[in-house]
């Protein structure tokens, strides 16, 4: 079995787990979701020198920019390297990499291991969830729960973004106070949370 045929099984295997669940497929192993400001996507991907591959899962929000851009989202779809979070599918949480063989033996495994921790993993990045609860000062006392695969100034970018589109001002401001103080020498970054304390009537 190559990587193309592991990817049509895996699709094949998946695909009526992941309709349900409100995703499309949108080109071989690959399969995007958006649920109102949420943009989900999960990815097979081949290793460059091993008969191997991994799964990427991608989470994403409407009102960021590509990650590492201030180039705003066109439709609603998109790649794992656009998602400002990126994970990789294993099958224990302590676990932050895995890789399978390219084999038939392991199309069921990563089908179903998506379906029973996959598709949990996304969920919990719900803006209803726990993320909504978060603010700067979980990322500063070095708690950065959900955002932990993130720099610490993303993270409070993130979350500063996030509680200005909810309109809730104070936790907006206070958030990018503090990203600005973790920010360093991230300039990009840096220069984001300014703008958004400049939006809000704060000075930078």
């Amino acid at each position: 079995m190559n990587f193309v045929e592991l990817q049509q099984a895996a699709d094949s295997a998946m695909s009526e787990a992941l309709t349900s669940a409100g995703f499309r497929r949108t080109a071989a192993g690959t399969w995007n979701r958006r649920r109102d400001d949420e943009l989900n996507v999960i990815q097979l991907q081949d290793h460059s020198t091993e008969k191997s591959f991994c799964v990427n899962l991608g989470i994403h929000y409407t009102f960021l920019p590509q990650a590492g851009t201030e180039a705003r989202l066109d439709g609603d779809q998109i790649e794992v390297p656009d998602c400002e979070l990126k994970l990789r599918l294993t099958d224990q949480a302590a676990v932050k990499d895995q890789w399978w063989p390219i084999a038939a033996s392991s199309v069921d495994q990563v089908a179903d291991l998506v379906c029973s921790r996959g598709l949990p993993i996304f969920d919990s990045y719900r803006l209803d969830g726990p993320i909504a609860g978060m603010d700067g000062k979980s990322i500063e006392s070095g708690n950065p729960g959900l955002l932990a695969s993130i720099t610490k100034v993303r993270a409070c970018l993130l979350l500063a973004r996030m509680h200005e589109r909810w309109g809730n001002r104070d936790k907006s401001i206070e958030t990018a106070t503090i990203g600005v103080k973790l920010a360093g020498m991230a300039v990009g970054p840096k220069k984001a949370l300014k703008d958004i304390l400049k939006r809000l009537g704060q000075p930078a």
